[in-house]
Order: C-alpha cells, then structure tokens, then sequence
C-alpha cells in the first residue's frame, strides 16, 4: 500500500465514472478508489460497474458536522464536495496513509510538457509515467511539510509556463492525511478556493505545478456531480462563499464571459515583519528599535 500516492476519486451520480474509465485505459497499476455517499441513488450502479473499488461514507453523519458556510440546508439544495472531501481524507488516515490524491471524476488524460528538440511536445501519459509524477510531487509535498500540492488543469498551462506554479490547487490535490496539516474543507461551493484562501492564511503554503496537466469536459457540461448545484444557483453565488469568508482580497469580476472571483493573494498571506520594528520597553513607554543604518 501506498502512503502517499493512492488516488481517490470524488463522485456522485456518475457511474460510469470518466477518471476510473482512463486510469484502467491507460494501465495505472498503482492504488485507486471511488468514494461515494450513502446518498447516491446510483450506488449500486457504482458497485456493479466498479466493485471493492467503490469506498463509501456515511453522507448524513459527515454532513451534519460539515460547514457549507450557509443556512439554506441540503433538503432542497446539494451539499457539494465538503462532505466528501473531508470524509477521504478520513479514509486515507484510517488506512494508514500519510498523504493521498483527491481526484474529481472527469477526467480523461494526463499531459506533461518537455522540450524535444528545442521545441515544446505535449505528451499524453501511460500509466507507469502517471505514477511516476503523481509520486514526485507527494513525496516532494510530504518532504516540504505541506497541506496542498497539486497540478494544472489544460487552461492553466502551456509551454513557456511550465517551470510555474500557481497559488491554489483548483482540481487534482495532494493533501496531508493528517489532520493538524490538513485544511479542513468548507463551503458549498467554491470549496477549492476557501480551501486554498484558509491554508495561505494560516502561515501555510500550497502550489500546484504546471509541468503536466490533465484534460476534461469542460466545466458544467457533465450531469452529476456539483453541476446542478452551479446551474441553479448560478456563479455569482459560488464567488459570494469566497468573499463571505475573506471579504478584504476576494470580488465578483466578469471574466471569459461571465462572473468570476478575484482573488489578491497578497491581501491574505501573513507578513514577515523586519526585526528592525521590534518594540521593547524603554523606561515608562513603548519605543521601536531602529537598527543604526535605518537612523542614520
């Protein structure tokens, strides 16, 4: 067994499930699941097509103790991915493992970008390479101590990108199984950037790397999931759970043609204040002390 690197996949409502379609295409050989909520009126579809592959919570339990960050209840409304979330990592730390890969349940290849002949090559991975990555970024993750390590997506990566990395795991995430490094999961929706806006916060740190991405449908057109959620309810509603909870760094934008976040990341990491303004008592008053180049 794996301590860092079993996929687990997040889904509801897909059995035909495209990112366990593609791992078994492609012939990853290393360990994957996918979890499911008691609430899922496909289950059975999902034990059929899937077998002791197929993890499943107790959604009522996890949901009662889950912040959506909202009173409008799940009566009438979906929960999204919270409940889920929170509950795999649970899963992963009562299996023995240190980290464990949260994947969503659409996506159908992986790509990493490398320079054959001076020319960039996008080059569609095989299993064995898969693996191969998914292993360096969580060993690297484990090693650095991090809450949240990641890859691109197909729209946030290209050749002279590639030695990039951005401030948020927006889909494929690494994460500790560990719950005093683990950011615990929040709101309805929206919840991959809540997630990323309370680690960064806190002091902590997590990136997602740009040298291989995978590739999906594009976001909203596949039933299941959190689709129905987002068609109701609309993305101005998705980007108020962000500014609910970090209202200084995080607006409603129009971008690509519809409402987006913005978010100023540098509005929401702590600051390393200088020795320099160090106060210490000074007789009855507080002074700061200035080193001797600031005061000459």
């Amino acid at each position: 067994m794996s301590k860092l690197n079993t996929i687990y996949i997040i889904s509801k409502g897909r059995p035909h499930c495209t990112t366990a379609k593609t791992l078994t295409k492609i012939g990853y050989t290393g360990e994957w699941f996918i979890v499911c909520g008691t609430n899922d009126d496909k289950l059975e579809e999902y034990r059929k097509e899937w077998k002791d592959r197929v993890l499943v919570f107790d959604w009522a339990q996890e949901v009662a103790g889950s912040d959506l960050l909202d009173n409008f209840g799940v009566e009438t409304m979906g929960s999204g991915a919270v409940p889920v979330r929170n509950a795999t990592r649970r899963i992963s730390e009562q299996r023995g493992e240190l980290r464990h890969w949260q994947f969503d349940d659409d996506y159908n290849a992986f790509y990493t970008i490398i320079q054959l002949d001076g020319k960039p090559k996008h080059i569609k991975l095989l299993g064995v390479d898969l693996e191969k990555r998914l292993r360096l970024i969580s060993d690297f993750a484990h090693k650095a101590n991090l809450p949240n390590v990641g890859f691109a997506v197909s729209a946030e990566t290209r050749p002279d990108k590639v030695f990039e990395f951005t401030r948020r795991v927006f889909n494929a995430h690494n994460m500790s199984s560990e719950p005093s490094l683990f950011t615990r999961w929040r709101g309805r929706m929206n919840d991959d950037l809540i997630n990323a806006i309370e680690t960064w916060r806190k002091g902590r740190f997590e990136m997602s790397f740009k040298f291989m991405y995978m590739s999906m449908k594009d976001t909203q057109s596949e039933n299941g999931g959190n689709t129905e959620i987002y068609k109701a309810h609309g993305t101005v509603r998705k980007t108020a759970y962000a500014v609910l909870i970090e209202p200084k760094a995080v607006k409603l934008v129009v971008k690509y043609g519809r409402y987006h976040h913005k978010v100023s990341w540098q509005a929401i990491t702590p600051k390393l204040i200088s020795e320099k303004y160090r106060r210490v008592k000074a007789g009855n008053s507080d002074q700061t002390v200035m080193n001797h180049a600031e005061q000459s």
